[in-house]
């Protein structure tokens, strides 16, 4: 099929935005896995034993621990939006790339997938005004606000907003072709023979904000979601006494 310039030139938009993340996703865990040490510096009290780390990290990543110790109003803001956000990921991958396994003819279940995204989409829409409003009025929290801050969470809303919007404002008919062209567009993707994309306007909207999302991980504080995992504080093991720390790469020449 020929494509229309619109999706030829979203088509390298998009391209461009999954090279730009993943080169960039890699690099920053070279930089974080190249970067010395020199004493051990475990958030304690720690785990003393390998095993203890990896929980540790477990309850970080899956039930953000620390935070919830620290600060359990913001830990309630934070922690829907993260499970919205995982969810409403899965859904998308769900929704799109099982086209191909069945053939063009989905099972039963597959349109329940959008009301699933629709009740985790408003909750993370929620959720994410809750943190832009604790920036803005919590005077300690605006202190140490800095415009990238702003801007992530303004532009998740309002790619909140937009993908909302094509589900309520698009009417069915419309939606149904759009969801549909979708998936023949995506899966054509993955297999580097693109079609044309769906050119509803609400649609365009959300999908431009998701490309620009996906080309600012890499250069944004989003990008903690790798670099939990090369945290000094959380993967060390508190040990010292007994296993002395060394780490050759953090050695310097003596004068």
């Amino acid at each position: 099929m020929e494509l229309n310039f619109v999706s030829f030139l979203y088509v390298i938009l998009t391209y461009a935005a999954f090279i730009i993340l993943i080169v960039g996703l890699i690099w920053k865990i070279i930089v974080y896995s190249k970067t010395p040490m020199c004493v051990k510096i475990a958030l304690t009290p720690a785990p003393k034993t390998k095993g203890g780390v990896v929980i540790r990290l477990l309850e970080e990543v899956l039930f953000l621990k620390t935070l919830f110790k620290s600060n359990k109003a913001t830990w309630i803001g934070s922690y829907v939006f993260h499970v919205s956000f995982a969810v409403v990921i899965l859904q998308h991958i769900l929704r799109h790339y099982v086209y191909d396994f069945y053939y063009g003819h989905p099972p039963t279940w597959y349109d329940t997938l959008i009301p699933i995204g629709v009740i985790f989409g408003v909750l993370m829409l929620l959720s994410l005004l809750y943190l832009l409003a604790r920036r803005i009025f919590v005077e300690k929290v605006k202190l140490v606000s800095y415009f990238s801050d702003y801007f992530i969470l303004i532009l998740l809303i309002a790619i909140g907003i937009a993908g909302l919007s094509e589900i309520f404002f698009i009417p069915d008919a419309e939606f149904q072709k759009v969801v549909t062209q979708l998936d023949v567009y995506f899966n054509r993707l993955l297999l580097f023979h693109p079609t044309n994309i769906p050119t509803n306007p609400i649609f365009l909207l959300h999908y431009t904000l998701v490309l620009i999302l996906l080309v600012y991980i890499p250069f944004s504080k989003l990008v903690h979601f790798i670099g939990i995992f090369f945290s000094p504080t959380l993967n060390m093991t508190d040990n010292p006494r007994e296993e002395r720390y060394y780490n050759e790469k953090a050695d310097r020449p003596t004068i």
